[in-house]
């Protein structure tokens, strides 16, 4: 099985320490501006920023501040969401895993209460890069059917797409053709009051730029690549081209899109089981973290009793972080690969995770048991022996 066999390829990659990928880190006071703050991650080019409140790490990102009414006079503290940390001698399998569950692109490394430095996704895929990872192809990892956006839309149409789906890329189509990729980090600079400006002008300019059209706002500088070219190549192309995403092609239409994310997702933890089971973003701070894995395990056991056919089930668990809350839902999606069909997939959201996963359980063994019991039915015709 692939997945396997790409577990087993990363495996001493994965228990790599970031000491020496550790990077500097963008730091904010929670009584900064939203304005001061997004400044500060332009400035940077980060996507992430951190501060230390007690002995809290808290963080926000492009992604949540997009929902900022007011970004002039708006201070930062209610974006600002717990966030795990490191440390030196973590692995990267942990840092990814941090990130995958709260849709970060940088995790904080803390020593002595103090933020020393950032790991960040870009930083984990250059140390990639550098391994032997041509037999994995494009297909194994992309995102199929991305959403996508007409240059005729709004940018406020543009944000409202992003925040209510998630994310960070939407390729923008020009006469049939994707002519480039807008991202959150344009928006942000788009929304931004340039500091020349009076109090009153950037409040009209920021309303007067989201309501104009996307245009040729965003990155013609997109690598693109096939369905069937190699892992290294896409993370030349990408880091070549200092961009986030990849756009998948195949004879000039869009097939998928490659982010940080999808790459991290080949981090995932395996848990052995008899089913190989793969697990991403199960967060260390959630109780009874063990318990809930070996209930799925149990789940998979029962599965396999009525659909010998899995191959192997991946969970990837995200934490939905919004401006104003601390404590978000969980967004579970669950997919299971068989013989004869395309993957299974599941989703669901829910505050807590043991149950949001028993919800999916619960679904996969009715689903799962309706197809074994059809194919059984199928079978008995074709030997002529009435069905009953």
């Amino acid at each position: 099985m692939i997945t396997d066999t790409i577990h087993e390829h990363l495996k001493d990659f994965q228990s790599t320490k970031v000491k020496n990928i550790i990077t500097k880190p963008t730091i904010i006071e929670p009584t900064e501006t939203l304005s001061s703050v997004i400044n500060k991650i332009t400035r940077n080019k980060a996507y992430d920023v951190f501060c230390i409140h007690g002995k809290t790490t808290l963080s926000t990102n492009i992604l949540s501040l997009l929902n900022a009414k007011n970004i002039t006079t708006m201070k930062v503290e209610p974006f600002l969401s717990p966030v795990p940390y490191i440390s030196p001698n973590d692995s990267i399998q942990k840092a990814s895993h941090i990130m995958t569950h709260y849709r970060t692109r940088e995790v904080p490394v803390v020593t002595k209460n103090k933020i020393i430095g950032v790991v960040t996704a870009k930083q984990i895929l250059k140390l990639l890069s550098l391994k032997d990872n041509k037999w994995i192809k494009a297909n194994l990892i992309y995102t199929q059917n991305p959403i996508t956006i007409s240059s005729d839309e709004s940018l406020s149409t543009a944000k409202r797409i992003m925040i209510s789906k998630k994310i960070d890329h939407l390729p923008v189509i020009n006469n049939d053709k994707i002519k480039q990729v807008l991202t959150s980090s344009h928006l942000i600079e788009s929304i931004i009051p340039k500091e020349s400006l009076g109090r009153f002008s950037k409040g009209a300019n920021r309303i007067h730029k989201l309501e104009s059209k996307i245009a040729n706002t965003g990155s013609t500088r997109i690598p693109q690549c096939s369905p069937n070219d190699d892992l290294n190549k896409i993370l030349k192309l990408m880091l070549k081209s200092d961009t986030t995403c990849c756009l998948v092609n195949l004879w000039d239409n869009l097939q998928g899109i490659i982010t940080f994310k999808d790459v991290l997702g080949l981090l995932a933890s395996k848990i052995e089981t008899q089913i190989p089971l793969f697990i991403v973003g199960m967060p260390e701070d959630q109780k009874n973290s063990n318990l809930i894995s070996s209930k799925f395990e149990k789940t998979l056991k029962r599965l396999q009793q009525t659909y010998s056919e899995i191959h192997e089930a991946r969970v990837a668990i995200k934490k939905q972080r919004s401006g104003g809350k601390r404590e978000g839902k969980f967004d579970v999606t669950i997919m299971i690969t068989t013989s004869h069909h395309a993957p299974l997939i599941y989703k669901s959201v829910g505050f807590d995770l043991g149950e949001v996963l028993e919800e999916l359980s619960q679904k996969l063994l009715r689903n799962l048991s309706k197809r074994a019991k059809q194919r059984s039915k199928t079978s008995i015709r074709k030997m002529g022996i009435p069905v009953f």
